[in-house]
């Protein structure tokens, strides 16, 4: 009897874990590059119970311990696009991100909101955004109206003059393995594999789309069913436990 008092306390557990997993997505509705999260589940061990021989052979008796949580997966699939008509705003449109240097190190983002700060083209996180050689992507001084086209080219005016002038190219990385990608905050995701970066458009690259943002693949209706579902199983899990207690509680008050 006490074993399903543990078992369905496994449930209970795992289900709140997909609780808060669902809540940071809804939460991420309106962030800029957000990509949603689901929770993967896997059977705990199964215990071989003795069981009556009912025929020529012996049944088989297994009996689980109850549930556990195994990974969150990462969905990359694209969001929606907003329209913003800002001159530095680019939107992802396929496989790709647009790659960062954070503190020397190489991390991947879909948030296309872009900024000249420090003389450098940076995410609205101050990362340098880098290039198609994977350099960063200098602005220097005197130059004004900067802007980005469809090819990613960096397109400021220098001077005085209205000639414009091609300060560098933002590039697109490619990460094969986008699930073993680890989130590390700030619409940022970090890769153990090498730097491969390159023209957007090619090589089955996303292609950039200047003056929109992509917003989060996150479906809220979609979570509001999720969250009804695992607020109804982590009430079956109390119920089961209410159900072994009352059932001890009968095993403990037996009277001759």
């Amino acid at each position: 009897m006490i074993r399903s008092l543990y078992t369905a306390s496994t449930g209970m557990f795992a289900q709140q874990v997909n609780m808060d997993n669902i809540a940071n997505n809804i939460s991420n509705v309106n962030t800029v590059g957000y990509k949603k999260s689901r929770v993967a589940f896997a059977d705990l061990l199964y215990s071989k119970l003795p069981a009556p021989r009912t025929g020529p052979n012996e049944t088989t008796l297994q009996l689980g311990s109850g549930v556990r949580v195994t990974a969150t997966v990462r969905d990359f699939s694209d969001g929606g696009v907003l329209h913003t008509d800002q001159l530095l705003d680019v939107a992802l449109s396929g496989n790709g991100f647009l790659a960062v240097t954070v503190d020397g190190k190489t991390a991947y983002t879909r948030s296309g909101s872009l900024q000249v700060s420090g003389g450098k083209l940076v995410t609205t996180g101050g990362h340098p955004v880098l290039d198609i050689h994977g350099r960063e992507i200098s602005i220097g001084n005197g130059v004004s109206q900067v802007q980005i086209d469809e090819n990613g080219n960096v397109i400021g005016v220098t001077g005085n003059s209205d000639a414009k002038t091609t300060l560098g190219q933002v590039g697109v990385a490619r990460v094969p393995n986008q699930h073993a990608m680890r989130a590390i905050g700030g619409n940022l995701f970090v890769s153990n594999e090498q730097l491969d970066i390159g023209v957007p458009g090619r090589d089955q690259r996303a292609l950039l789309m200047p003056g929109f943002l992509e917003m989060a693949n996150v479906q809220v209706v979609e979570e509001m069913v999720n969250l009804i579902t695992a607020q109804r199983a982590y009430e079956v899990g109390s119920k089961a436990i209410q159900a072994s207690d009352e059932m001890l509680a009968q095993a403990n008050n037996l009277r001759r």
